[in-house]
């Protein structure tokens, strides 16, 4: 979900903790890499940097369970899966195939 869904609605307390659990599924604050909110704090932190993740920079909350798809495709391919309605075994299903291709490929 973008920020710009989830900030002001009952998800954005997940601003506070990094994350949130609501029905038994756990949420994630990501950046637009895929790292979660500690992460990126623990990066902040190495780099000197007061903010994890800068304004102006997408953050997006997603389950967690959905984590390593977005940083195997990326953002932008992960937002139009889920408009697309993709369900998280038929992600991991593109990303096996997909990947599988690039191996044969290359071979």
């Amino acid at each position: 979900m973008e920020e710009e869904y989830w900030a002001n609605s009952p998800f954005s307390i997940a601003r506070y903790y990094g994350e949130i659990k609501i029905g038994g599924v756990e949420y994630i604050i990501v950046n637009k890499e895929g790292k979660d909110l500690f992460e990126c704090s623990a990066e902040a932190e190495k780099a000197g940097r007061e903010k994890a993740i800068e304004p102006g920079e997408p953050c997006d909350l997603i389950d967690k369970r959905y984590q390593p798809i977005y940083r195997k495709v990326g953002r932008d391919k992960f937002i139009e899966w889920v408009k697309e309605g993709l369900e998280l075994k038929q992600m991991k299903e593109r990303v096996n195939i997909k990947y599988a291709r690039t191996k044969l490929v290359k071979g």
